[in-house]
């Protein structure tokens, strides 16, 4: 995890998934185990699955869509904000600009 986190970008989106559901009997990592990795290591989304049956395949991929998806909107708001504050200093800049223009002239 700390190599992961050094060698990727900040705002990295972590998911783990624990495959091979169906093969209850032959568990290596109990569920609580991988939830508390989860917590200790501030990842994004934990789900268990199995790729042979199927099961919570494509919650993953919609768990992940949705976590995505809420980052972007939230990436856009942020650059939104900081948008209409530059604008508001570049107004000010310019009324600046034009009132000297019309004192010199």
């Amino acid at each position: 995890m700390k190599d992961l986190r050094a060698n990727s970008s900040p705002d990295i989106k972590i998911f783990l998934v624990g495959n091979k559901a169906d093969l209850e009997d032959q568990r290596v990592v109990k569920a609580e185990d991988a939830k508390k990795f989860m917590e200790n290591y501030e990842l994004n989304y934990f789900q268990e699955s199995s790729a042979k049956t199927g099961m919570n395949v494509e919650t993953i991929f919609i768990e992940a869509a949705k976590v995505l998806y809420k980052d972007y909107l939230e990436y856009n708001e942020d650059n939104k904000k900081k948008k209409k504050k530059t604008e508001k200093k570049s107004l000010i800049t310019n009324e600046t600009n034009v009132e000297k223009k019309k004192g010199c002239c």
